[in-house]
C-alpha cells in the first residue's frame, strides 16, 4: 500500500506518523507544500514560498496534483487541507477565486484511491462556538492569531471547509478531542499525536537540583495562555527567590528547543485549550513532567484507559490554579519525580508511532475495502 501524506507539516504529525506507517511495512511519504521555520522532514517538498504569485502557487499545486494523483493507494490530508488549499488566516485578503480554491482537487482522485483527514486545532476549530460552549479557552481572546477569527467568517470558511472534506474522505481524524464537537461524527474519531524524530529523542529524566528549570514554548501566546503562565511563575519566582529559573523557548530554531526540553525539570504547556501540544509530548518522550489544562468534558472522545491515564499523568492546571499548582511542583519533588516517570510510560503507551500508524491502517484498510465493495464513504 502506498500512503502520501500531503501537504503540511504541522508539529510533525505527517512525518511521525509516516515513520510508524513504514515500520508496518507501508510505502510512507510526505509532501510539504510550503517550509515553515520548524523545518519538519519531508520527502517532496514544492516549496510555495519561492513563488511569488498566487497564480503561480496554483499552478505548481495543479501540477503537482496531477504528477501524484495516480501514484498512491492513499491519500491522507493533514490540517484539514487537500492538496490545494490556501491558509485559513489569509481568507479575507484572498481575491474570489482563490478564496473559493480551496478542496477542489477531492473529486478528480481515482475512485480506487482511498481519502483520509486529519485535524490538528484551528484548522477545525470554531470560535464562537467553542465560547458558547466552554468558559475557558483562548477562543475568548480577542486577540488570539490577531484576532483572525473574530468576524466569525473563519467559522464560516470551516465549516464549509469539514462539509466538502466529509463528502469525499473515508474517515476524519482529530488530534485535539474538543474538535470532535465539529467534525460529523459517523466517520470522525480521536487519533494521539505522532511527532517528528521520536527515535532520537533521549531519555533525560529531570535534575530535580534545589533550583528547577521550568520551561514554557509558545507557539502562540494567546492560544497557550502564556500571559497568565508567565505572570504566575515570576510571582512564584518573586516570592520564593532562588527556587526556580524560568526559560522561555520563543522564536528559536527547533534544535534550540529541543534542547530546552532536554535540560528542563518541569515544562508548561499551555492552560487554556483543554489538550496537549506537540511540545508535551516530545517533553514526556524526555521523561520529563507536564504542566496542561485537560477538558475534562472532552474526555468523552477519547479511549476511556487513556481518559484514566492521562489525569495521573499530565500536572493539570486552568487560570485559576495555576499559581497553587506551581507552588505544589517547587515544594512536593516527589510528586515531580511519579509524574516524570508516568509521563514516560504514557508517551509510550498511547504516542509511540507505530501504535497510532497501526491504528491507522486499519482505518486504511477498511476504508479500501469499502471502495472496492462499493459502499458508502
Amino acid at each position: 500500500m502506498k500512503v502520501l501524506h500531503l501537504p503540511t507539516s504541522v508539529g510533525g504529525n505527517a512525518w511521525g506518523l509516516a515513520q510508524g506507517e513504514r515500520a508496518l511495512g507501508l510505502e510512507s511519504s510526505v509532501l510539504v507544500a510550503q517550509d515553515n521555520w520548524p523545518d519538519y522532514p519531508a520527502d517532496i517538498r514544492l516549496h510555495l514560498e519561492e513563488v511569488p504569485t498566487l497564480f503561480g502557487k496554483l499552478a505548481r499545486l495543479a501540477a503537482t496534483f496531477f504528477q501524484i494523483r495516480g501514484r498512491y493507494d492513499i491519500f491522507h490530508f493533514n490540517f484539514g487541507h487537500s492538496l490545494i488549499s490556501f491558509p485559513s488566516p489569509a481568507k479575507e485578503r484572498l481575491p474570489a477565486l482563490f478564496k473559493h480554491a480551496d478542496h477542489r482537487d477531492l473529486p478528480f482522485y481515482p475512485r480506487t484511491a482511498g481519502l483520509f483527514v486529519t485535524y490538528q486545532g484551528c484548522d477545525a476549530r470554531q470560535k464562537y462556538p467553542t465560547m458558547e460552549r466552554t468558559r475557558i479557552g483562548p477562543c475568548h481572546d480577542r486577540n488570539c492569531y490577531g484576532g483572525l477569527c473574530d468576524s466569525g467568517r473563519l467559522d464560516k470558511y470551516r465549516r464549509h471547509g469539514i462539509s466538502q472534506m466529509a463528502r469525499y474522505v473515508e474517515h476524519m481524524w482529530a488530534l485535539n478531542p474538543d474538535l470532535l464537537y465539529f467534525l460529523p461524527r459517523e466517520k470522525s474519531s480521536f487519533l494521539p499525536y505522532t511527532i517528528s524524530g521520536w527515535s532520537d529523542l533521549p531519555m533525560r529524566p529531570p535534575q530535580l537540583r534545589q533550583k528547577l528549570r521550568i520551561v514554557h514554548a509558545p507557539t502562540n501566546r494567546e492560544a497557550k495562555g502564556s500571559d497568565m503562565i508567565l505572570a504566575s511563575l515570576k510571582s512564584v519566582d518573586s516570592a520564593h527567590p532562588g527556587v526556580i529559573e524560568i526559560q522561555l523557548v520563543e522564536n528559536v530554531s527547533r534544535e534550540q528547543a529541543l534542547k530546552a526540553l532536554r535540560e528542563a525539570d518541569l515544562v508548561v504547556d499551555q492552560i487554556l485549550v483543554g489538550w496537549y501540544g506537540g511540545v508535551a509530548v516530545e517533553a514526556m518522550k524526555m521523561a520529563k513532567p507536564v504542566i496542561a489544562r485537560v477538558a475534562t468534558e472532552d474526555l468523552q472522545f477519547i479511549p476511556r484507559q487513556m481518559a484514566e491515564d492521562i489525569q495521573q499523568t499530565i500536572i493539570q492546571a486552568d487560570p485559576g490554579t495555576i499559581h497553587e499548582v506551581l507552588l505544589r511542583c517547587i515544594g512536593d519533588r516527589d510528586f515531580l519525580r511519579l509524574r516524570a516517570a508516568a509521563s514516560l510510560e504514557y508517551v509510550h503507551r498511547w504516542h509511540d508511532p507505530v501504535k497510532v500508524a497501526t491504528q491507522v491502517k486499519q482505518a486504511y484498510e477498511v476504508g479500501m475495502v469499502r471502495k472496492r465493495e462499493g459502499g458508502p464513504a
